[in-house]
């Protein structure tokens, strides 16, 4: 399994400890971030440069899972790029050329705490897939 994010701007200082902690035990998973634009759209183009393989954006109009069937689907999908956006959201051309949309929650989530839930849940699903103990029914 090979997972990419990309994401713009760099994670808040008070978040880097967590990002860094998941980042650390996920060796499979490599962080792009593109730097902020003056629009989406100038960030957008910029998210897909990097994005490769099977491309899922983060959007809270997305598709929502649980997380054993966040672990399938990346078991189905050898390389991924999630995409997560700036404060502003996402492009409508980064929505539409993304292969899936993906909602982390129905709430709004400021864009560097979104990063984080992800890469716990990106972890969350590694272990499921190992079989650990770390996800509880």
């Amino acid at each position: 399994m090979k997972i990419r994010l990309v994401a713009v701007g760099k994670i808040a200082p008070h978040l880097k400890e967590a990002q860094n902690y998941y980042l650390s035990r996920l060796g499979f998973l490599e962080l792009y971030e593109v730097k902020k634009g003056r629009t989406k759209e100038e960030e957008g183009k910029k998210l897909l440069e990097k994005s490769k393989g099977f491309t899922v954006a983060l959007d809270e109009r997305g598709r929502e899972m649980t997380s054993r069937e966040f672990a399938f689907f990346l078991l189905k999908h050898p390389f991924i790029t999630f995409v997560i956006g700036g404060a502003d959201g996402l492009s409508e051309e980064v929505k539409e050329k993304s292969d899936f949309l993906l909602s982390l929650s129905k709430f709004t989530l400021q864009h560097d705490i979104a990063r984080v839930v992800l890469l716990e849940q990106i972890y969350r699903a590694d272990q499921i897939i190992k079989g650990n103990p770390y996800h509880r029914d």
